[in-house]
């Protein structure tokens, strides 16, 4: 039996990542299923000209590819769109999946809808076959891949991963079902409202800016 390869490409600029988190997490549960993973860093690959054929190789020679990133300005980070503009035109003898992972830190899972629609065009015009797209709100919650540790709180995120690999290793589609499952909040809105109201008090105290909280500096 041939093994299968699964590339997961981050699309978050910075070093660590909930969504390098999030990307090892599902690499780790296909690779105990026998698959081949791979992970790789867009940003990385952009800034450093040598990276991007050893990235491309990996493109080439995968059977499903994973986007895992977070949400900037309603839409996918620039370095990540660039490197999508040039891995979309290269031939390939076969038509792997491709999915996507989304997370923002809005309360609104929703408000990752453009990015994945952008995804799916992606999906498109690269020659492979959408698999689905995976929408999370308030995406900090995530932060050190501690869903397992959250228990009912993030239980729809961890059942929802677990339920992705099993698609994906069952070489299926993400069923719509699992893809409404991640999107469920985490909290009620007004206790979102309430510690992200004290997280910005918090962090304007930390920097004496507590008089400049109310500045209208461009208001007529």
């Amino acid at each position: 039996m041939t093994t299968r390869t699964f590339l997961a490409l981050i699309g978050s600029p910075r070093a660590k990542s909930t969504s390098e988190t999030i990307a090892r997490y599902l690499a780790d549960g296909l690779a105990a299923r026998g698959w081949t993973t791979e992970v790789r860093s867009l940003s990385a690959a952009i800034r450093h000209a040598e990276r991007w054929p050893d990235l491309e190789a990996a493109y080439q020679r995968a059977d499903v590819i994973g986007l895992c990133f977070p949400l900037y300005v309603d839409c996918l980070p620039a370095e990540m769109t660039e490197a999508l503009e040039r891995l979309a035109p290269i031939a390939r003898d076969t038509r792997p999946g491709c999915f996507a992972v989304c997370q923002c830190g809005f309360l609104e899972a929703e408000q990752n809808d453009t990015a994945l629609a952008i995804c799916r065009e992606f999906a498109r015009d690269a020659g492979l076959d959408w698999l689905g797209g995976l929408a999370i709100g308030t995406g900090g919650a995530l932060n050190g891949g501690n869903w397992e540790k959250m228990g009912k709180m993030a239980a729809h995120i961890t059942d929802g991963f677990a339920q992705t690999i099993e698609a994906i290793d069952a070489g299926a589609p993400i069923p719509d079902a699992t893809q409404a499952l991640v999107r469920k909040r985490f909290c009620p809105t007004w206790m979102y409202w309430l510690i992200g109201n004290a997280s910005m008090l918090t962090e304007a105290r930390k920097h004496g800016a507590m008089w400049k909280i109310t500045a209208r500096p461009y208001a007529r």
